[in-house]
């Protein structure tokens, strides 16, 4: 997988994950904003939200359904183009790149700020591990040369 195929691979997973957020986000205000009632909570403290069950209900589920499935399609693109890019930084003589992409992106999964700052300096500065590599063909025997005699 080159650079830039993973590049490209985790900006378009980014733009996935943020539209689908998008999308299950207004599903959720728009159910809460119009699908219920808030009701004042037993005992005076905080409050309940009862939903009416109708139409309107069912489509703000599937809204939220769809967008939140959305944005795990993105990122699942995105763990796709990090492990690309370990592959990639793996073939790299100098290990830096392999072992900040490794640690951050195992720790991006708890602090998911860590893996895309790491990411993003990869796309910007990180090298490109399958320009580096040469090319394993077989390898071919030098020619014999015949040499004619000279007078």
């Amino acid at each position: 997988m080159t650079k830039s195929i993973i590049s490209k691979t985790w900006i378009i997973g980014l733009i996935v994950v943020v539209a689908g957020l998008v999308v299950g986000g207004i599903g959720v205000w728009l159910l809460l904003a119009f699908g219920g009632q808030f009701t004042t909570a037993p005992g005076g403290t905080g409050s309940e939200f009862t939903p009416e069950i109708n139409g309107f209900f069912w489509t703000t589920i599937a809204l939220m359904a769809a967008g939140f499935t959305i944005a795990v399609a993105g990122f699942i693109a995105q763990t796709v183009a990090w492990i690309g890019a370990l592959i990639n930084t793996y073939h790299v003589e100098d290990k830096l790149w392999f072992i900040m992409l490794l640690v951050a992106g195992v720790l991006g999964f708890g602090f998911p700020l860590v893996g895309y700052a790491v990411m993003i300096a990869y796309i910007i500065g990180g090298p490109d591990g399958t320009a580096m590599q040469q090319p394993q063909g077989p390898m071919r025997a030098p020619q014999p040369r015949t040499f004619a005699p000279t007078g």
